[in-house]
């Protein structure tokens, strides 16, 4: 039986990494599952985060979920979530 994984919680379950992709410029960034759990809580659907290009200073992402890439070693980058005081 396939699942579906729909919510923070169930991608921190399978360690997967979120992936945020600007439709604009294409420029990707990062996220372990767990932490943005913590951040945004183990409920939400990460598909409805809300991401903004570093580069071109947008808020137009594709979301999606990946496993970890145990297969290989390349150079993976993950971001950690931050709240700015502004």
């Amino acid at each position: 039986m396939a699942v579906s994984i729909d919510t923070l919680g169930k991608a921190t379950r399978h360690n997967m990494l979120v992936v945020a992709t600007c439709r604009h410029c294409e420029r990707q960034a990062r996220f372990l599952a767990s932490d943005l759990a913590g951040f945004y809580g183990h409920g939400r659907d990460p598909r409805t985060l809300p991401f903004r290009c570093k580069a071109c200073d947008r808020r137009d992402c594709r979301v999606t979920l990946m496993d970890w890439p145990f297969d290989r070693t390349p150079e993976t980058i993950v971001w950690r979530p931050v709240k700015v005081r502004g």
